[in-house]
């Protein structure tokens, strides 16, 4: 999805990241609910209150090490402004490590996943998450 107003915003730099999430959202008939953004910055600039107009996401999924702006950095940047805030922002990233898990909480991570190698079904873990975040999550009113 190219437009604005996605439930789902995929921040992710690696093509072959973006192409598996976006077949396992294909063949679960979600991808018309996500845009991919290619870094912080790009999130950052879609997540400014014009281009939102009242509809925000209802959850970013964001890879931590990328280009320009990373995700640490936009994540600080969304948790600062009142009008992101409170829209669930998991982390997906490659690393384990849990001085990078303990950071990502403290900056105010929603979540944080490891990305998952499954040969027989690649993306699965991501259309898992997403799911719970359209269909199962309670947002206050």
């Amino acid at each position: 999805m190219l437009g604005s107003h996605a439930d789902v915003l995929l921040v992710e730099d690696d093509a072959n990241d973006i192409a598996v999430a976006l077949r396992a959202f294909r063949q679960n008939s979600l991808e018309a609910r996500v845009c991919v953004l290619r870094d912080g910055a790009e999130l950052v600039d879609y997540t400014q209150p014009d281009r939102l107009q009242g509809r925000t996401p209802k959850v970013i999924l964001l890879d931590l090490k990328m280009p320009r702006m990373d995700g640490r950095s936009a994540l600080r940047n969304l948790r600062s402004r009142p009008e992101t805030r409170n829209i669930p922002i998991v982390i997906v990233s490659s690393s384990s490590q849990q001085s990078d898990v303990r950071e990502c909480y403290e900056l105010g991570a929603n979540s944080y996943v490891v990305k998952q190698l499954m040969p027989w079904s690649p993306g699965a873990y991501l259309v898992d998450i997403v799911r719970y975040w359209l269909d199962r999550n309670e947002v206050a009113s």
